[in-house]
């Protein structure tokens, strides 16, 4: 009889380590959340400190998706959980980056940016992208 409530409870343990928790954002927008996250810090990195937009870019993102900092945790910490799924999220943001920056890359001559920041923004991604895979 023991053995049967023992397996019941590993049973049980097991279903519920694989249950997704609630107040998570679903992988869908916390992709498109984490690429907005990227963009902002990019952006943050051209801006002054001093300036009050520099303050606001993530807090538009959250109210964009509707969603707070303890939400975002709350998933990233899911995910910190899960490192292929994470790995995968990171895989398809870097694929998307690097498919618009080819594409940046083909515009004509005369109206390709003067510095060279379109490589720099794929080396950023490439080293983000190094991290995670370790």
């Amino acid at each position: 009889m023991k053995k049967i409530y023992l397996i019941y409870i590993v049973g049980l343990l097991l279903w519920a380590c694989h249950q997704k928790p609630e107040n998570i954002i679903s992988r869908t927008t916390y992709k498109q959340v984490l690429k907005e996250l990227i963009l902002a810090d990019l952006i943050q990195q051209k801006i002054p400190d001093n300036d009050s937009l520099n303050n606001n870019i993530i807090l538009l993102v959250y109210k964009k998706y509707k969603i707070d900092s303890a939400m975002l945790k709350k998933t990233t910490d899911y995910y910190s959980y899960h490192p292929e799924e994470l790995s995968k999220i990171y895989d398809e943001i870097y694929t998307e980056f690097k498919h618009k920056a080819d594409s940046l890359n083909k515009i004509e001559p005369h109206l390709q940016p003067k510095t060279d920041e379109i490589k720099i923004n794929n080396n950023f991604l490439h080293f983000k992208k190094k991290r995670i895979d370790k």
